[in-house]
């Protein structure tokens, strides 16, 4: 199936992953031919870039849904907003934010890693941004997993590691104090249920420990492995707009934000979508 044949094109957006998709409207329903050619294209590219959506929440769900179950995140919508939608923003009312992750940088993850079954997607709607400041950065899982020599592969098969939430604590190591906080264990190597690929599945805001591995040892590898995640040629870095759409793959794409001015508001909606357990 061709871009041409659903009338929208395919810009790549960096040599390391991304594209944006032109030509499509998303504030109606999209036909299913379109739906299978988008959903290619974000396997191929993990990453989709939409500009000048003019989206309500019902249209950002919907359009979630061509991807998978839309999901009902822990700490609720705020606002009074469909379930499925998640706030994060730095707007504050009474002094309480609105939302959630209001201020400030977030090292690179994979969305609710600390889960069972994390997302296997995120969809992520700019209603209002601060000008500068605030750009998410993109960065491929596969080709950090793909990049490594063998023995680094060999090392890496079948181990496991732990994944604790805490979005307040930006580094944990020796620090953290994991007992009542949401935590899981995923393998080190993730195979994506669609591609068949392998990715690297430990990030640097959320992965404790390699598992049966002494302390130490497993400090310098999860260090190694986070910057082959995080290599500049491995990242593309998104320069938001208003009314930019953007869709990411969890299972192979990690994401960090870059910090922004305390006094801009910064209002994003996300919808995340129901994945399933690693493996």
């Amino acid at each position: 199936m061709t871009a041409e044949a659903t009338t929208f094109k395919i810009i790549p957006l960096s040599l390391a992953l991304g594209a944006e998709i032109r030509g499509l409207d998303l504030s109606g329903p999209l036909d299913g031919e379109t739906v299978a050619a988008l959903r290619a294209a974000w396997l191929e590219h993990l990453v989709l870039l939409f500009r000048g959506q003019a989206l309500d929440v019902e249209a950002q769900i919907r359009f979630a849904g061509y991807f998978g179950e839309p999901s009902e995140p822990r700490s609720g919508g705020g606002r009074d907003l469909d379930p499925r939608i998640l706030l994060v923003t730095n707007i504050r009312e009474d002094g309480r934010p609105i939302g959630v992750l209001p201020d400030g940088e977030l090292q690179f993850h994979s969305d609710s890693a600390f889960l069972e079954r994390p997302l296997m997607a995120t969809v992520l709607y700019a209603v209002e941004v601060p000008g500068r400041g605030g750009e998410t950065l993109f960065a491929n899982a596969y080709r950090a997993w793909e990049t490594l020599d063998a023995a680094q592969k060999r090392r890496l098969e079948g181990r496991h590691a732990l994944n604790v939430y805490d979005y307040a604590t930006q580094v944990k190591a020796g620090t953290l104090d994991r007992a009542g906080l949401p935590q899981a264990v995923h393998p080190v190597v993730r195979t994506h249920p669609e591609t068949g690929r392998k990715a690297l599945y430990v990030n640097r805001l959320m992965t404790e420990e390699i598992l049966d591995v002494p302390p130490a040892d497993s400090a310098a590898l999860l260090d190694t492995l986070f910057a082959a995640i995080e290599r500049p040629d491995r990242v593309y870095k998104h320069s938001w707009r208003k009314s930019d759409l953007v869709i990411w793959d969890n299972r192979c794409a990690q994401h960090a934000r870059r910090d922004f001015p305390s006094d801009r508001t910064r209002l994003m909606r996300r919808v995340g979508i129901v994945g399933d357990v690693p493996v």
